[in-house]
């Protein structure tokens, strides 16, 4: 290591404190004056490159850390100097390396070892985090972080004993110190968190117990406490603390659940929450799945592990129904996964309880709206028209627009929607008389009372809102614009009926009159961000993107700017995602896969922005959070926002691939271009050079006159608006890579498996494709017949080069096993011509349910066409006698218009009847 005289070490002192203070102009400027005396003085040279790199100046950081190495391989500044440049620029592999060989130079150097655990955790290598924080543990014990850092790598571990063992020596050693209140709260907490993990259940309670004068975050107490309560099956004490909770937050619902659920009375049919099973180390066998009840769907995930996320993460695995459709009236909904859904339907007596529970609670909790509601989910007949018809009134007496969101999963429940609208229709009826109001109560006399109390016009003007949507949820567009409109004759200046109505015309497939209902919206309170937001939408579904752009930068920080580069910063991901579909209906890919793109980036940066918590979480003591965080962040990419997107996205680079296989790529503008270049003479030609070069230098300075925004800060200019680089690269390898991530994170989307099977059935990868295939078969419960997987299993089995006499022998011998269970065969087949006749039986299934079964689902006739196409038979007899029956989806609708117009043409009779029978569902969709 070369050693500066004292005065030049005090210099160098203070270019890591101008490093350290981001002072890198005057850093830079104590550098050069140490190299002018030592001008090959390593670490110097390193510092100097190190600063440089924070300056824009990459390339001579590099050259600079690299020639200040070569003059000092000893030196473990160096390389930890070193290693901090690799991870500025992501390159945590190679930093790693960097920071191991600092260590082997400074085995007991602090920093290095602090930074090189902030990479091993960002990184996810558990193993050597555990161990650079049991080494740092080792040089430093007496630092507090050191402690609470092991305990935490012991925990990612799964060695929870070490983890909990670790905070009480924690305690102990620093008993006599003053610790702040809040960091011994979060230590008792995470301890107990850590003991519920293992499955110490009894000890995560005791010390929760023993602690309980120390913790002062009160409310995660009791919910902790309550939660283990519950496991335990000490449902008595659970239902007190549970109580108090209703008593803090009567609005809470799943306060108020779990106190039923801890009601023995009502276990049959709303049990409690079984202990969550304990997690076993990644590698060894978890065992069979854990069998839990439906209605844990109706609980957070923060309650049990095996309950509902929050929106956008998958469910897990117990929620995935193959069949959520539900025909409701006219029209298929899809269910929600935490609908409120008895496990068994209850008895008179049971119903009776359960009021009398409920009713007990409203009396200490009169205003409570949450206690009212839950308790429609649970009764029947005479019992829910009564509270049903008292919660309408209550709602339409304060003018209550959410109303009619507030009740509607009880659509989903079998019974209830007929008497909503026979109360809804009542309520019309009689608020229309002369001295208006509600009606008689259900099981009262049907004569108006002589001395009845008029309700005020507003009533009647909420019971026209609410009537009219629940007309639209069912499907009847003309009634449900006939009550709106009759609403907004009654009072025209209510928002609310003017959003209504455009929600109308989107459900009715009229999408150009909800744009114009929405922007209508839009005027009358020009200050609502939800109201620009829906009409942005409104517009995008129209194409419209320039308007719909406008509409979204009414409300970011620069107005003026032309373009969206602040919905961008702000991560405004549902507006990137529905620019780009928009742009792919237009059939511009390039600028589609550009927005998609912008959402991938977005997801990136989320998983970057995590290093800068590895640390500040230690220092601050938020341990649950931070566990949290980093659990989060192992499940990043499995939210909707980036499946939606890279979904899309190779959904269209599917479509170049095929566009390029067919040979439809149109290069003929090129080829004009360079053949009228070749006919031109040597001077025309320089003429022709100057002219382009003027032209582009005037461009060039047309984009230096708008690179600043009106507020006077360098604009981003975009080098490529159209997305044409990004249709230079090959579909299918940007489509795989897109699909390994899909794979790797979201295995229990069904999606995944399909797009998984697209991409690599065109890439004759046959292994790929048998993996989808029995993924889906898991998914979907082995059911063969399931609609996502039997067009695929068919194109497997009829369509793919099974006999291929290059295939090797194991593969053949793979495929031919796996399809034997998949087919519901006892032994492997023995050839192709085996599978196909298997694969042939499923067949007849699948057309045999489509003759059968008229008031099927369009989604499963659709899929039910692809499988016999894929078989090799004629689907057209069969669809000219069709006459689908049911309820429908607009989107359902629209695949199958799609499908019927690409394989049999817009002019054929097969579309024409489909399309006839679609606008009798939807008078107002447009087809065209």
């Amino acid at each position: 290591m070369q050693q500066l005289p004292a005065k030049d070490q005090a210099v160098f002192r203070w270019i890591v404190k101008y490093y350290e203070t981001k002072q890198y102009k005057k850093g830079i400027k104590a550098a050069d004056s140490i190299l002018k005396r030592h001008p090959d003085h390593g670490e110097t040279l390193c510092m100097k490159g190190l600063t440089l790199s924070y300056l824009d100046k990459k390339e001579e950081a590099y050259n600079l850390v690299r020639k200040g190495l070569k003059h000092d391989l000893k030196s473990h500044v160096c390389w930890h100097v070193f290693g901090l440049l690799y991870r500025q620029d992501r390159e945590y592999f190679e930093s790693v390396k960097c920071y191991r060989q600092a260590l082997r130079i400074d085995p007991d150097n602090i920093q290095i070892l602090r930074d090189l655990s902030l990479l091993q955790i960002h990184r996810r290598d558990l193993t050597g985090f555990a161990e650079t924080r049991r080494k740092l543990l080792q040089v430093k014990p007496s630092n507090r972080l050191n402690w609470v850092g092991y305990a935490i790598a012991e925990h990612l571990c799964q060695n929870f004993e070490f983890a909990w063992t670790c905070i009480d020596n924690y305690e102990k050693t620093f008993k006599e110190e003053d610790v702040p209140d809040y960091e011994n709260s979060e230590l008792f907490m995470y301890k107990a968190t850590i003991m519920e993990e293992a499955g110490k259940l009894e000890e995560a309670l005791e010390c929760l117990k023993q602690h309980e004068k120390s913790i002062v975050d009160k409310l995660g107490l009791l919910e902790t406490k309550g939660r283990l309560c519950m496991c335990l099956e000490r449902f008595d004490e659970a239902a007190t603390i549970y109580r108090r909770l209703v008593k803090t937050n009567p609005e809470h619902h799943h306060y108020i659940l779990a106190l039923m659920a801890n009601k023995p009375e009502f276990q049959r049919f709303w049990p409690a929450l079984p202990a969550p099973k304990v997690r076993k180390p990644d590698g060894e066998d978890q065992g069979t799945a854990e069998k839990v009840p439906s209605t844990i769907s109706s609980f957070p995930a923060s309650m049990h592990p095996l309950g509902m996320p929050i929106w956008g993460w998958l469910p897990p695995e117990h929620a995935i129904k193959t069949q959520r459709r539900v025909s409701i009236g006219r029209r298929i909904h899809k269910r929600r996964l935490e609908t409120y859904q008895p496990l068994v339907p209850l008895t008179a007596e049971e119903e009776d309880a359960v009021c009398a529970f409920f009713q007990e609670l409203q009396d200490e909790h009169p205003r409570s709206d949450s206690l009212q509601k839950l308790l429609l989910y649970f009764i029947t007949g005479e019992r829910f028209e009564r509270r049903l018809d008292a919660y309408f009134r209550k709602g339409m007496r304060k003018g209550i627009p959410a109303l009619f969101r507030m009740i509607r999963p009880l659509y989903f429940q079998p019974g209830k929607l007929e008497a909503i609208e026979k109360l809804l229709l009542q309520y019309v009826r009689c608020l229309s008389e002369e001295v208006s109001w509600f009606g008689p109560q259900p099981g009262e006399s049907p004569q108006k009372p002589a001395d009845v109390e008029e309700e005020p016009p507003s009533c009647l003007l909420f019971a026209l809102m609410v009537t009219a949507e629940h007309y639209d949820f069912i499907g009847d567009t003309h009634l449900a614009l006939q009550h709106v409109d009759q609403a907004i004759e009654h009072t025209p200046t209510l928002v609310e009926l003017y959003a209504c109505k455009a929600r109308i015309f989107k459900h009715a497939g009229s999408l150009e009159q909800s744009a114009k209902w929405f922007d209508e919206v839009r005027q009358l309170d020009l200050a609502d961000r939800f109201l620009n937001t829906q009409c942005v939408r409104a517009m995008l579904r129209v194409d419209d993107v320039q308007g719909g752009m406008e509409k979204a930068l009414l409300f970011s920080k620069e107005p003026d700017s032309p373009e969206a580069a602040n919905l961008h910063d702000m991560q405004c991901m549902w507006y990137e995602s529905a620019v780009g579909r928009s742009y792919t209906r237009q059939s511009k890919p390039g600028k589609a896969l550009k927005k998609f793109g912008e959402t991938f980036k977005h997801f990136n940066d989320i998983a970057e922005d995590q290093f800068d918590f590895h640390n500040y979480c230690l220092r601050k003591t938020t341990l649950k959070a931070y566990v949290a965080m980093l659990r989060m962040q192992e499940r990043l990419f499995s939210h909707k926002f980036y499946r939606r997107a890279a979904k899309d996205s190779i959904k269209i680079h599917l479509e170049l691939h095929d566009k390029k296989a067919r040979g439809e790529v149109d290069d003929s503008a090129e080829v004009d271009d360079d053949g009228k270049e070749t006919e031109l003479s040597a001077s025309d030609k320089r003429k022709m050079k100057h002219k382009n070069r003027r032209a582009q230098k005037k461009v060039e300075e047309e984009q230096a006159k708008q690179a600043t925004t009106p507020s006077g800060k360098p604009k981003k200019v975009d080098d490529d608006p159209e997305g044409d680089k990004l249709l230079e690269k090959d579909p299918m390898e940007e489509a795989s890579k897109l699909m390994r991530t899909l794979v790797l994170y979201c295995t229990l989307d069904p999606a995944t498996h399909v797009l998984t099977y697209e991409v690599f059935s065109r890439q004759g990868k046959l292994l790929h494709c048998l993996q989808a295939l029995i993924q889906l078969y898991e998914l979907s419960g082995n059911d063969v017949l399931y609609y996502k997987l039997a067009p695929y299993l068919t194109h497997f089995c009829f369509v793919a080069k099974l006999g291929d006499e290059a295939m090797p022998a194991a593969v053949r011998e793979v495929i031919m096993s796996e399809l034997a269970t998949i087919l519901g065969e006892k032994e492997a087949f023995a050839n192709p011509a085996a599978v196909r006749k298997a694969a042939t039986k499923v067949v007849d299934q699948v057309e045999k349910r489509l003759r059968d079964t008229p008031d099927l689902m369009l989604i499963e006739v659709l899929y039910g066409l692809k499988t016999l196409k894929n078989a090799g038979r004629d689907c057209t007899a069969f669809l000219k006698e069709w006459c689908p029956q049911g309820a429908f989806a607009l989107k359902e609708c629209q695949k199958m218009l799609s499908y019927l117009a690409t394989e049999y043409g817009k002019e054929s009779v097969i579309w024409t009847r489909f399309e006839k029978r679609c606008l009798e569902i939807f008078p107002l969709m447009v087809t065209a």
